[in-house]
């Protein structure tokens, strides 16, 4: 298998957009300091959450707030989970979904709390993406449609996005998507501890030598292991940006779609914060690859947005904490 030409395809819209986005409001970042040079150093009162305040108020252009969150969750369903679950890959990803749509997941609870708007995504639940060690994830042509398909998120005339996933066979993909874009080993992206995480290195490592001649594209790199869930938080992320929409992310898969754009530009995620690092074991090294430091630490095991819905919390008071101290 070896590296096609690019010209003229699918996938150039997606560079062209990476390559000219809108920067931060300098003046609005400093308009939060103005407010904290009140307080001396010794006293800090919003602590390390005052770099939070800044990068809202820096993408929102005025001292920030929370008025319009959205909590989103990207759904899709991958064909590699077929060798450890069998025929049951769709009916599973269905009631993972089902679980979402009807209120029986932490992270709606969290949502109700919050006031947020919440959304599911849900990408070809029923058509699963290709088994990566065998064919590439998706086409280039249906690769940009599930792009395509997740820039739909800024309409929904949020103020900052916290972004999830809960896709059937997405942490396979998220560890072939890693190794692909920062090298490595199986071991080292897929590990765990138990059968699962044995089957899942021996996956992404099958996967990472069929299509080692493409893995010098980030874009063939979602292409070939991504699914339609992945591509469509790609999507979600760059049309936030362009937005100027801030956005949390939440798990190791959510930051496999961030490291796809960072790769292709650093500057891409600038408008991204960690929300919390999960207990998947190689979240934290992504997490570092992205020059992310996550807000919280909680050992939530699962990236379904839950750990970034908390952090939305965190921001939210905040942001509301910087607003009485402004009026004082």
């Amino acid at each position: 298998m070896t590296s096609q030409d690019t010209s003229g395809r699918p996938f150039d819209d997606i560079r062209a957009l990476t390559a000219s986005m809108p920067q931060p409001d300098v003046k609005a970042q400093d308009g939060v300091a103005n407010v904290l040079s009140a307080f001396s150093e010794n006293l800090n009162p919003l602590g390390r959450n005052a770099d939070y305040a800044k990068w809202l108020a820096g993408w929102q252009g005025r001292l920030p707030s929370v008025d319009r969150p959205l909590i989103t969750v990207f759904a899709g369903s991958h064909n590699v989970a077929r060798h450890m679950f069998g025929d049951d890959v769709v009916p599973k990803a269905q009631a993972r979904v089902k679980s979402m749509t009807e209120g029986a997941a932490g992270v709606r609870g969290i949502s109700t709390s919050l006031q947020s708007a919440f959304k599911v995504f849900e990408l070809g639940i029923e058509y699963p993406s290709a088994d990566f060690t065998k064919e590439p994830s998706l086409s280039e042509k249906d690769c940009a449609a599930a792009i395509a398909f997740g820039m739909e998120v800024v309409a929904e005339g949020a103020d900052i996005i916290a972004l999830g996933n809960a896709g059937f066979g997405s942490a396979s993909a998220a560890a072939a998507i890693a190794l692909g874009l920062f090298g490595g080993t199986a071991e080292y992206w897929a590990g765990g501890e138990g059968e699962a995480a044995q089957a899942r290195i021996k996956l992404v490592s099958e996967g990472a030598k069929l299509h080692k001649d493409l893995l010098g594209d980030p874009l063939e790199v979602l292409r070939c292991f991504g699914g339609r869930d992945i591509a469509g938080m790609v999507g979600a992320i760059l049309a936030a940006r362009h937005q100027a929409i801030p956005v949390i992310l939440d798990g190791y898969v959510v930051c496999a779609a961030a490291a796809v754009l960072h790769k292709i530009n650093p500057d891409s995620i600038a408008h991204c914060i960690a929300g919390h690092v999960t207990a998947e074991p190689a979240h934290r090294a992504l997490l570092d690859r992205l020059g992310l430091t996550p807000m919280l630490d909680l050992g939530i095991g699962i990236g379904d947005g839950t750990g970034a819905a908390f952090a939305l919390g965190t921001l939210r008071s905040t942001c509301q904490a910087l607003a009485t101290l402004k009026t004082a």
